[in-house]
């Protein structure tokens, strides 16, 4: 190869790599992995993985998407999905199983939203990076079908298995919301109707067995990416347990108190002026 073939080669490969993206979060250890999951409103994923889930060291909310835009926000992002990246340690946990963690997380028969979140920011999908990803993501779906619910025909599942996209990192008061505004996000959880659709879909006694402290139905114990059984390790940031949903958001709250010092004051003014109204008739007639 001469002198200009190498040169014009050099080019060829410095023009790819810059077209080369890489994810903007970074796992805190060398040695943790990450996967993404669509499961429409990325605070409610959150919550579960972080809360529930063995081996999760961190989830976080963002936008991924194969014909995403670049450095997308949450008021401008075509393209993408809202998903979260879900850190793990393989000696604690495996793709796998965080797989299974993902479809009891999901309405498998919605394609079109999640929940009350509608549109294509909240489609549903599954990603996987590289082919042993994949066949494990498959070998999951099938088990789903074929054992535990055998009643379910493949035609109606619309949850993609999709090749994983970039991540772009959301917006800081996105992350740790169900942490951050506890009032605010239960509320909407409540609302929406997550939980009680999960439990119609896939029965309450499997609904526990994936949002569980305790990881009873595992025996608290699962198995790592090297086969060895471990303990399940969960709730890493010890999140108080979910509680009640409130009856108000924080801003409802805050717009009833409002309200009800505005008819307290009126209240008082009308009390006030007709006692001024009868003082004044009683001085102007004394007898």
């Amino acid at each position: 190869m001469n002198t200009s073939s190498s040169f014009f080669l050099l080019l060829l490969l410095h023009a790819a790599a810059l077209h080369i993206k890489a994810d903007d979060y970074k796992t805190t250890s060398p040695d943790n992995k990450s996967l993404l999951l669509a499961a429409g409103c990325f605070w409610c994923a959150e919550q579960a993985f972080e809360q529930y889930a063995p081996g999760v060291i961190e989830a976080v909310s963002g936008y991924a998407g194969a014909n995403g835009i670049d450095n997308p926000t949450y008021r401008n992002h075509p393209g993408h999905y809202e998903v979260i990246l879900i850190e793990y340690d393989p000696s604690k946990t495996t793709y796998r199983l965080l797989v299974e963690y993902a479809w009891r997380n999901l309405d498998p028969f919605d394609g079109a939203g999640q929940f009350c979140d509608r549109g294509s920011s909240y489609y549903p999908a599954i990603f996987y990076n590289g082919e042993n990803e994949r066949l494990m993501a498959e070998q999951v779906k099938e088990e789903i079908l074929e054992v535990h619910h055998p009643e379910w025909d493949e035609i109606s599942i619309e949850v993609p298995l999709l090749e994983r996209p970039v991540f772009w990192t959301a917006e800081d008061y996105h992350q740790d919301y169900y942490i951050k505004k506890p009032r605010n996000y239960g509320y909407y959880k409540e609302r929406c109707g997550r939980t009680k659709r999960l439990k119609s879909v896939w029965g309450e006694e499997e609904y526990y067995c994936y949002h569980d402290l305790e990881a009873g139905c595992f025996n608290s114990t699962v198995v790592n990416e090297d086969g060895d059984e471990v303990e399940a390790e969960v709730n890493v940031k010890d999140a108080p347990e979910e509680t009640d949903a409130a009856l108000l958001p924080t801003i409802g709250v805050v717009l009833v108190s409002i309200a009800g010092g505005l008819l307290g004051c009126m209240l008082l003014a009308y009390i006030y002026g007709k006692f001024m109204s009868r003082r004044k008739k009683e001085e102007a007639d004394p007898h």
